[in-house]
């Protein structure tokens, strides 16, 4: 069973990711390989799947390999150094090179097998934020506060598992993350189908709160919101309503 997807697109963290993402044979082969994780495809498969020469497709691979888009999955091609081959590796038959499938990477947080010291992509979803940014966070936002939130995002993420699981409409059920350790990542340990549906789910959480009267009426007493920015808002929330 294709991995679901739920938000779209590509998350690059610097321009050098902005330049791999911007071939359209990198994202073919990255798509293809969303499609079937934690599956993985070796190199034949994904020319049968991307309909790309397969001299793309070792060209693109290696790309893709050093900068931590994608890895091996079998456990007998962790051996394999990324950058150049040692002549162990030269030596290595063309068959069992073939025969190894690769899978894609894009964990982030605690499940980052890297544990912070390669580049890898972002998830979808996720950004990155200066660091900046993150000191002014954790000196106005209280301990309490965070704990608090995180606990009743929890109590609502619980309701949505449960309710979209249970659903008795198949169009609604079918966007049930999958279930099992078979569809856990062989890297990271993580389920990508289910941290995507997460981050989906909190994400247009946020995009709901935006268009809440209370929230637009918070930004115009705030004064982040003109007079015409705030009647146009208004305007467009009352036809929303009426619907």
């Amino acid at each position: 069973m294709p991995m679901k997807k739920y938000i779209d697109g590509f998350y690059c963290r610097d321009d050098l990711h902005l330049q791999i993402i911007n071939k359209e044979s990198n994202r073919k082969i990255l798509e293809a390989l969303n499609e079937v994780h934690p599956t993985g495809l070796n190199v034949f498969e994904l020319g049968k799947k991307t309909k790309l020469p397969l001299k793309t497709i070792y060209a693109q691979k290696a790309e893709l390999f050093r900068e931590y888009y994608i890895n091996h999955l079998d456990n007998e091609s962790a051996k394999i150094h990324r950058g150049r081959p040692s002549r162990t590796e030269t030596q290595e038959s063309d068959t069992k090179r073939n025969r190894v499938r690769l899978v894609v990477e894009d964990a982030s947080g605690l499940y980052d097998p890297y544990d912070g010291k390669k580049p890898v992509p972002l998830p979808p979803g996720n950004v990155i934020y200066t660091d900046g940014f993150l000191d002014a966070w954790h000196t106005i936002v209280e301990k309490r506060e965070e704990d608090a939130l995180c606990d009743e995002l929890l109590l609502f993420l619980d309701k949505i598992f449960t309710r979209i699981t249970e659903h008795e409409d198949e169009a609604t059920k079918k966007w049930a993350p999958s279930v099992g350790i078979d569809h856990c990542c062989s890297q990271c340990g993580l389920s990508h189908e289910a941290r995507d549906f997460t981050r989906a789910m909190l994400l247009h959480l946020i995009d709901q709160l935006e268009k809440k009267l209370k929230f637009i009426d918070f930004m115009k007493s705030k004064q982040f919101l003109t007079d015409e920015g705030y009647e146009r808002a208004k305007a467009k929330f009352n036809v929303r309503k009426n619907k």
